[in-house]
């Protein structure tokens, strides 16, 4: 009995061997194990630049707001050491990294301010060099007397957690009192 040798070549030319597969596979491994770990980073440092953003446009948000509704607000520094975990979510919480207290302006308006404070996520850090501060009815930064060291700055020093493989370089916010221009 006789192969047709075209039939022979029709079914053994589709197809791919063994090692072209293996071959497929360990480059593709290779090229994921390079690029997942720099995505991870990337994401960890857009969570930081996030906050950042979300945290500049709370202060421009409540300096408009004192200045609009002749209200003053006061903002305290939230200290935490650890975000809390959702076993329901499977996942950790932001935390707001401050407490906000308005005056002189109606319920709305005061809700609207408190619920837009910015969440810091479990994998960033903030450190501020005042306890508290407020904005004036007039939209300018007040800062309280902290003992022998007057200043007339907000330092807001936030970035990843050095201990955490998503440590990133650390980023200021600086305000300057009374006018509170964002650096």
């Amino acid at each position: 009995m006789r192969i047709n040798s075209n039939i022979y070549r029709r079914f053994n030319s589709k197809g791919f061997t063994i090692i072209e597969l293996i071959v497929c596979i360990v480059i593709i491994g290779t090229l994921s194990s390079i690029s997942v770990p720099s995505a991870l980073k990337w994401v960890d440092k857009e969570k930081q630049n996030s906050y950042i953003r979300e945290l500049i446009g709370f202060f421009e948000l409540v300096k408009k707001e004192t200045r609009r509704w002749n209200g003053s607000c006061t903002i305290q520094t939230n200290s935490f050491h650890l975000n809390p975990y959702d076993n329901s979510l499977k996942k950790w919480q932001g935390v707001e990294g401050f407490n906000i207290t308005c005056l002189g302006m109606d319920a709305s308006k005061k809700k609207g301010i408190t619920s837009m404070v910015p969440k810091i996520d479990q994998k960033v850090f903030q450190e501020v060099n005042v306890n508290n501060f407020s904005f004036t009815p007039k939209g300018h930064l007040s800062i309280p007397n902290q003992g022998r060291l007057q200043s007339n700055e907000l330092v807001i020093i936030i970035g990843g957690k050095p201990n955490s493989d998503s440590y990133q370089k650390p980023r200021c916010i600086i305000m300057e009192a009374p006018i509170g221009m964002i650096n």
